[in-house]
């Protein structure tokens, strides 16, 4: 009897290798996500953990007419709700204030913002990382390995059904899980349901939501200045004027994290180095020019060391 069972694992053992063998590369089921993930209709509950601080999200995803729409119940703490029409971002307050705010992706899950393989591969390999199981579910592992010291890993555990990614993680060089979501539940809908999508706080109208406040400088206060060093593969995603006055923001990206740099006058001097909450690094410098004292700061979810390099490498024109 033993023998017989020690075959028959050995027999799953070679199927379940040679199945691996003939499932899709990870760059292949990265290209699945970017196409199929977004479109998906799910409802679930993830945990998002950065640092030592953990919050709880409800999440309510799918497709109307042609345009995602989602919810977010934030189920730790104050009441806070993120309604997702389309292009149109409703941020629910605890004081049950309404706030239209600027599209930047509502939750990790909607891949909207994530690049394409093509752009990824200047600055990382697919790795795949196998089969897992998730929320009780089957998932795909892919591991994005940077090609330099200048970022971290990215991880992702694709649903095998939706491929919507049901854990993804940012990862230091040493192996330090920076940030986390993950679902405990997960479960797919079959068709849209309107009402699951309204908010769950009482009394809410998003037509009486008020646009966020941005502030903004005239083209005159806006300071010209460069970067003489950035890590391969980040493009600038924007260049806008940034309050207060004479100071710029711009925002550079690799397809999967971000950073931000500020450049501003002041009058007080700021200790200047690297500091770090969770994923995100924030490094400061000052420089001095036309008499005046400039503080450069970069914000995102970067090694230190990058950071810092960034700062030092901005030239005031």
């Amino acid at each position: 009897m033993l023998r017989w069972i020690v075959s028959v694992c050995v027999l799953l053992s070679v199927l379940s290798t040679q199945a691996e063998e003939a499932s899709p590369t990870a760059q292949a089921l990265y290209e699945q996500m970017l196409e199929r993930a977004p479109m998906a209709m799910y409802e679930g509950i993830f945990v998002h953990q950065a640092g030592n601080q953990t919050q709880s999200v409800e999440i309510v995803h799918g497709t109307h007419e042609g345009a995602i729409w989602e919810r977010l119940l934030h189920l730790d703490g104050m009441v806070r709700e993120v309604i997702r029409r389309g292009e149109a971002l409703y941020c629910i307050n605890p004081d049950h204030t309404v706030e239209q705010v600027q599209q930047q992706g509502s939750s990790p899950f909607a891949n909207k913002e994530l690049g394409s393989t093509r752009q990824l591969s200047k600055a990382y390999e697919f790795r795949s990382l196998g089969k897992q199981r998730i929320a009780g579910r089957l998932v795909n592992g892919v591991q994005l390995v940077p090609k330099d010291a200048s970022r971290h890993f990215y991880q992702l555990w694709l649903d095998n059904e939706t491929t919507v990614p049901l854990r993804t993680e940012l990862v230091s060089r040493q192996g330090q899980v920076l940030e986390r979501y993950q679902f405990s539940y997960f479960m797919p809908k079959a068709k849209f349901e309107a009402e699951r999508y309204e908010p769950r706080t009482k009394g809410i109208e998003l037509t009486q939501a008020h646009e966020a406040e941005v502030l903004k400088t005239t083209e005159q206060d806006v300071l010209e200045w460069r970067l003489n060093w950035i890590p391969a593969g980040f493009e600038d995603e924007a260049a806008t004027g940034y309050a207060p006055k004479m100071s710029a923001r711009r925002i550079y990206s690799d397809g999967i994290v971000m950073f931000s740099v500020y450049v501003e006058e002041v009058e007080k001097v700021l200790d200047e180095g690297t500091a770090q909450a969770g994923p995100t690094v924030l490094a400061v410098q000052h420089k001095q020019w036309h008499g005046q004292t400039h503080r450069i700061t970069v914000v995102g979810e970067i090694p230190a060391a990058t950071a810092q390099r960034i700062a030092e490498s901005v030239e005031l024109l």
